[in-house]
């Protein structure tokens, strides 16, 4: 399996993932926009991607105008293979470079997923934030900082 960058020609492939991501709107990418796809053996399995969104225009993982929005889908036959670990470590490695210092998203607390989000940083906003908030702090990949991804 390999992770790269969105093609343009690809974006049916987000735009189809939008739906599986539940509460994303599939508005199509804009600037800002950074997404990378899972592939193995030549088919599309994954997609991981944030977006900055404004106070007036956001989804359930607003946070602040700062902080971009994840979301997550990778196809059903393809789960439990590490591979949204992979998208979430690259997507993650890739907000750092570009200078992102918090990343935020938005999960159901019975969603299966969040065992992934906490196992790879992702801290609750708040206890009692009825939008399943949760963020990770990136610290910059000059700080050195481990963080123990694997």
């Amino acid at each position: 399996m390999i992770i790269r960058d969105l093609r343009t020609a690809e974006l049916v492939l987000l735009r189809e993932m939008l739906y599986t991501a539940r509460d994303w709107r599939p508005n199509g990418a804009r600037a800002g926009d950074t997404a990378l796809v899972a592939e193995d053996r030549g088919r599309l399995v994954g997609l991981v991607w944030y977006r900055f969104f404004t106070e007036t225009e956001h989804g359930e993982g607003f946070v602040d105008e700062h902080t971009p929005e994840l979301a997550i889908a990778v196809e059903e036959e393809f789960r439990r293979r590490g591979i949204g670990a992979a998208l979430m470590e690259a997507i993650h490695d890739r907000a750092r470079r570009d200078g992102v210092a918090r990343i935020s998203l938005s999960v159901d607390a019975d969603n299966p997923a969040k065992r992934l989000y906490v196992r790879v940083g992702y801290v609750d906003v708040a206890p009692d934030d009825d939008l399943g908030r949760m963020v990770l702090d990136l610290p910059s990949p000059s700080s050195g900082a481990d963080r123990g991804l694997t």
